[in-house]
Protein backbone atom coordinates (compact mmCIF):
# COMPACT_ATOMS: atom_id res chain seq x y z
CA UNK A 1 0.00 0.00 0.00
CA UNK A 2 2.77 2.47 0.97
CA UNK A 3 4.87 1.35 -2.33
CA UNK A 4 4.69 5.02 -3.65
CA UNK A 5 5.85 6.68 -0.19
CA UNK A 6 9.33 4.13 -0.34
CA UNK A 7 9.68 4.80 -4.25
CA UNK A 8 9.99 8.41 -3.67
CA UNK A 9 11.56 8.17 -0.27
CA UNK A 10 14.31 6.77 -1.85
CA UNK A 11 14.46 9.23 -4.98
CA UNK A 12 14.66 12.21 -2.81
CA UNK A 13 17.04 10.81 -0.25
CA UNK A 14 19.49 9.94 -3.24
CA UNK A 15 23.10 11.17 -2.82
CA UNK A 16 22.80 13.22 -5.93
CA UNK A 17 19.11 14.69 -5.31
CA UNK A 18 20.26 15.89 -1.64
CA UNK A 19 23.81 17.31 -2.92
CA UNK A 20 22.20 19.37 -5.10
CA UNK A 21 19.75 20.71 -3.24
CA UNK A 22 22.09 21.13 -0.05
CA UNK A 23 23.52 23.57 -2.23
CA UNK A 24 20.63 25.86 -2.23
CA UNK A 25 20.16 28.53 0.41
CA UNK A 26 17.15 27.51 2.61
CA UNK A 27 14.77 31.29 2.04
CA UNK A 28 11.65 29.16 1.71
CA UNK A 29 10.59 26.85 4.29
CA UNK A 30 8.11 24.42 5.47
CA UNK A 31 5.44 25.63 8.14
CA UNK A 32 4.91 23.89 11.69
CA UNK A 33 2.26 21.46 11.21
CA UNK A 34 -0.15 21.65 13.95
CA UNK A 35 -0.13 17.76 14.78
CA UNK A 36 1.93 14.84 14.51
CA UNK A 37 3.17 13.25 11.95
CA UNK A 38 3.71 10.01 13.76
CA UNK A 39 0.33 10.04 15.00
CA UNK A 40 -1.70 10.49 11.94
CA UNK A 41 -4.88 11.93 11.15
CA UNK A 42 -7.17 8.81 11.60
CA UNK A 43 -9.70 8.00 9.58
CA UNK A 44 -8.50 9.98 6.91
CA UNK A 45 -4.69 9.51 6.65
CA UNK A 46 -1.88 7.33 7.72
CA UNK A 47 1.38 8.65 9.12
CA UNK A 48 3.50 7.36 6.29
CA UNK A 49 1.12 9.59 3.60
CA UNK A 50 1.44 12.77 5.57
CA UNK A 51 5.16 11.82 5.76
CA UNK A 52 4.98 11.54 1.89
CA UNK A 53 3.28 14.90 1.78
CA UNK A 54 4.97 16.82 4.30
CA UNK A 55 8.46 15.48 4.40
CA UNK A 56 9.16 14.19 0.69
CA UNK A 57 7.13 16.25 -1.49
CA UNK A 58 6.99 19.17 0.36
CA UNK A 59 10.74 19.43 1.00
CA UNK A 60 11.72 18.72 -2.95
CA UNK A 61 8.75 21.45 -4.07
CA UNK A 62 10.73 24.10 -1.19
CA UNK A 63 14.04 22.83 -2.36
CA UNK A 64 12.93 23.45 -6.25
CA UNK A 65 11.13 27.37 -5.76
CA UNK A 66 14.86 28.28 -3.81
CA UNK A 67 16.74 26.95 -6.97
CA UNK A 68 14.41 28.86 -9.13
CA UNK A 69 14.11 32.11 -7.08
CA UNK A 70 17.93 32.37 -6.28
CA UNK A 71 19.14 35.92 -7.50
CA UNK A 72 15.72 36.66 -8.57
CA UNK A 73 13.62 39.12 -7.67
CA UNK A 74 11.71 36.45 -6.32
CA UNK A 75 14.16 35.15 -3.65
CA UNK A 76 13.07 37.21 -0.82
CA UNK A 77 9.33 37.26 -1.32
CA UNK A 78 6.56 35.72 0.72
CA UNK A 79 5.47 32.30 -1.20
CA UNK A 80 1.79 33.76 -1.99
CA UNK A 81 3.62 36.90 -3.90
CA UNK A 82 5.72 34.44 -5.63
CA UNK A 83 3.06 32.79 -7.01
CA UNK A 84 0.97 35.52 -7.71
CA UNK A 85 3.38 37.64 -9.36
CA UNK A 86 5.43 34.50 -11.52
CA UNK A 87 2.49 33.52 -12.56
CA UNK A 88 1.97 36.95 -14.59
CA UNK A 89 5.02 36.17 -16.31
CA UNK A 90 4.86 33.17 -18.60
CA UNK A 91 9.01 32.78 -18.58
CA UNK A 92 8.29 31.91 -14.72
CA UNK A 93 5.96 28.99 -15.48
CA UNK A 94 8.28 26.62 -13.94
CA UNK A 95 8.79 28.68 -10.60
CA UNK A 96 4.92 29.25 -10.72
CA UNK A 97 3.81 25.33 -10.67
CA UNK A 98 6.71 24.68 -7.90
CA UNK A 99 5.48 27.66 -5.51
CA UNK A 100 1.73 27.22 -6.47
CA UNK A 101 1.65 23.13 -5.34
CA UNK A 102 3.88 23.94 -2.26
CA UNK A 103 1.51 26.04 -0.77
CA UNK A 104 -1.54 24.10 -1.79
CA UNK A 105 -0.55 21.04 -0.09
CA UNK A 106 0.65 23.16 2.91
CA UNK A 107 -3.00 24.96 2.80
CA UNK A 108 -4.17 21.34 2.98
CA UNK A 109 -2.39 20.11 5.76
CA UNK A 110 -3.08 23.51 7.99
CA UNK A 111 -6.46 22.54 7.08
CA UNK A 112 -6.83 19.50 9.65
CA UNK A 113 -6.60 18.70 13.08
CA UNK A 114 -6.59 15.34 15.01
CA UNK A 115 -8.82 16.79 17.37
CA UNK A 116 -11.61 17.75 15.57
CA UNK A 117 -14.18 19.94 17.14
CA UNK A 118 -18.43 20.49 15.88
CA UNK A 119 -17.98 23.05 12.84
CA UNK A 120 -19.36 26.18 14.86
CA UNK A 121 -22.98 27.28 14.03
CA UNK A 122 -21.78 30.78 11.88
CA UNK A 123 -19.99 29.28 9.94
CA UNK A 124 -22.58 26.47 9.27
CA UNK A 125 -24.73 29.27 8.73
CA UNK A 126 -22.96 31.00 6.09
CA UNK A 127 -22.26 28.20 4.57
CA UNK A 128 -26.09 27.03 4.47
CA UNK A 129 -26.63 30.31 3.36
CA UNK A 130 -25.00 30.02 -0.25
CA UNK A 131 -25.61 26.60 -0.47
CA UNK A 132 -29.20 25.75 0.66
CA UNK A 133 -27.86 23.79 3.73
CA UNK A 134 -24.58 22.70 5.00
CA UNK A 135 -25.04 18.93 3.87
CA UNK A 136 -26.04 19.90 0.32
CA UNK A 137 -22.34 22.18 0.46
CA UNK A 138 -20.58 18.49 1.40
CA UNK A 139 -22.51 17.45 -1.43
CA UNK A 140 -21.16 20.05 -4.61
CA UNK A 141 -17.64 19.49 -2.91
CA UNK A 142 -17.44 15.91 -2.75
CA UNK A 143 -19.08 15.96 -6.31
CA UNK A 144 -16.48 18.25 -7.92
CA UNK A 145 -13.74 16.33 -6.08
CA UNK A 146 -15.10 13.14 -7.66
CA UNK A 147 -15.31 15.38 -11.05
CA UNK A 148 -11.73 15.94 -11.03
CA UNK A 149 -10.26 14.07 -14.37
CA UNK A 150 -6.45 13.78 -13.35
CA UNK A 151 -4.42 15.56 -10.83
CA UNK A 152 -5.94 18.73 -9.14
CA UNK A 153 -7.80 20.67 -6.45
CA UNK A 154 -11.06 20.74 -5.00
CA UNK A 155 -11.37 24.35 -3.14
CA UNK A 156 -14.28 26.42 -1.03
CA UNK A 157 -13.71 29.82 -1.67
CA UNK A 158 -14.97 33.28 -1.16
CA UNK A 159 -15.21 35.75 -3.31
CA UNK A 160 -14.71 39.78 -3.40
CA UNK A 161 -18.26 40.18 -2.75
CA UNK A 162 -18.63 37.62 0.39
CA UNK A 163 -20.19 35.05 -2.12
CA UNK A 164 -18.77 31.18 -1.39
CA UNK A 165 -18.57 28.77 -4.37
CA UNK A 166 -17.07 25.22 -4.50
CA UNK A 167 -14.65 25.04 -7.61
CA UNK A 168 -11.70 22.91 -8.79
CA UNK A 169 -8.10 23.55 -10.22
CA UNK A 170 -6.21 21.63 -12.40
CA UNK A 171 -2.73 20.43 -11.48
CA UNK A 172 -0.88 22.33 -9.07
CA UNK A 173 -2.79 25.83 -10.00
CA UNK A 174 -3.90 27.75 -6.66
CA UNK A 175 -7.19 29.10 -7.13
CA UNK A 176 -6.12 32.71 -6.61
CA UNK A 177 -3.80 32.50 -10.22
CA UNK A 178 -7.73 31.04 -11.76
CA UNK A 179 -8.98 32.88 -14.45
CA UNK A 180 -12.58 33.81 -14.70
CA UNK A 181 -15.21 31.95 -17.46
CA UNK A 182 -17.85 34.50 -17.76
CA UNK A 183 -17.37 36.81 -20.67
CA UNK A 184 -13.84 35.65 -21.47
CA UNK A 185 -12.49 32.50 -23.51
CA UNK A 186 -10.70 31.67 -20.97
CA UNK A 187 -10.98 27.92 -18.59
CA UNK A 188 -11.71 28.75 -15.40
CA UNK A 189 -9.40 26.57 -13.62
CA UNK A 190 -6.29 27.17 -15.82
CA UNK A 191 -3.51 29.32 -14.60
CA UNK A 192 -3.32 32.69 -16.57
CA UNK A 193 0.27 32.28 -16.71
CA UNK A 194 0.04 29.38 -19.32
CA UNK A 195 -2.13 30.80 -22.24
CA UNK A 196 -1.24 34.70 -21.38
CA UNK A 197 -0.24 36.07 -24.45
CA UNK A 198 0.18 39.75 -23.23
CA UNK A 199 0.86 39.87 -20.00
CA UNK A 200 -0.76 43.55 -19.63
CA UNK A 201 -3.95 41.87 -19.01
CA UNK A 202 -4.23 39.42 -15.76
CA UNK A 203 -8.13 38.69 -15.86
CA UNK A 204 -7.63 37.12 -12.24
CA UNK A 205 -10.73 35.98 -10.11
CA UNK A 206 -10.91 37.76 -6.99
CA UNK A 207 -11.18 34.81 -4.70
CA UNK A 208 -9.30 33.85 -0.93
CA UNK A 209 -9.35 30.08 -0.48
CA UNK A 210 -10.82 28.76 2.59
CA UNK A 211 -10.63 24.86 2.41
CA UNK A 212 -8.76 22.56 -0.06
CA UNK A 213 -8.77 19.43 -0.94
CA UNK A 214 -5.69 17.58 -2.24
CA UNK A 215 -7.15 15.37 -5.01
CA UNK A 216 -3.78 14.39 -6.65
CA UNK A 217 -3.38 10.43 -6.77
CA UNK A 218 -0.37 10.65 -4.14
CA UNK A 219 -1.89 11.94 -1.50
CA UNK A 220 -5.11 9.52 -1.36
CA UNK A 221 -3.32 6.18 -3.24
CA UNK A 222 -1.28 5.41 -0.63
CA UNK A 223 -3.67 4.69 2.13
CA UNK A 224 -7.38 4.45 -0.11
CA UNK A 225 -6.07 2.66 -3.75
CA UNK A 226 -8.34 4.31 -5.91
CA UNK A 227 -11.25 4.69 -4.03
CA UNK A 228 -11.73 8.71 -3.81
CA UNK A 229 -15.14 8.61 -2.68
CA UNK A 230 -13.68 7.08 1.11
CA UNK A 231 -11.27 9.49 1.12
CA UNK A 232 -12.95 12.44 0.20
CA UNK A 233 -15.67 11.34 2.85
CA UNK A 234 -13.03 10.83 5.98
CA UNK A 235 -11.96 14.18 4.62
CA UNK A 236 -14.32 15.89 6.93
CA UNK A 237 -13.69 13.89 9.95
CA UNK A 238 -10.52 15.60 10.19
CA UNK A 239 -11.09 19.24 9.25
CA UNK A 240 -10.68 22.33 11.30
CA UNK A 241 -13.34 24.34 11.36
CA UNK A 242 -11.80 26.34 13.61
CA UNK A 243 -8.65 27.20 11.25
CA UNK A 244 -11.90 27.67 8.55
CA UNK A 245 -13.58 30.32 10.56
CA UNK A 246 -10.36 32.15 10.76
CA UNK A 247 -10.21 31.99 6.92
CA UNK A 248 -13.28 33.54 6.36
CA UNK A 249 -12.37 36.74 8.51
CA UNK A 250 -11.85 40.43 7.28
CA UNK A 251 -8.19 40.08 7.81
CA UNK A 252 -7.63 36.78 5.77
CA UNK A 253 -10.13 37.89 3.24
CA UNK A 254 -7.41 41.07 3.11
CA UNK A 255 -6.03 38.52 0.68
CA UNK A 256 -8.35 39.77 -1.92
CA UNK A 257 -7.22 43.63 -1.99
CA UNK A 258 -3.99 42.54 -2.97
CA UNK A 259 -5.05 41.54 -6.57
Amino acid sequence: MFRLASRIRVAVSSPSLMQRFTRVRLLHQRTILPYSIEDGLAPFLSAPSIDLLYNMRQVELINNINRLAEGTEYEKKPLYDVIYQSSQNPTQALLTRYASQAWNIDFFLQSMTKDPRPIREDVRRMIAGQFRSFGRFKEVFTESALGMFGNGWTWLVLSGSGKLSVMNTFNATSPFTAVPTSGTKYMKGTSYASISKNIDHRPFIKIVPILGLSMWQEAFIPDYGLDRETYINNFWEVVNWSVVHERMTPSHSSLLKTQ
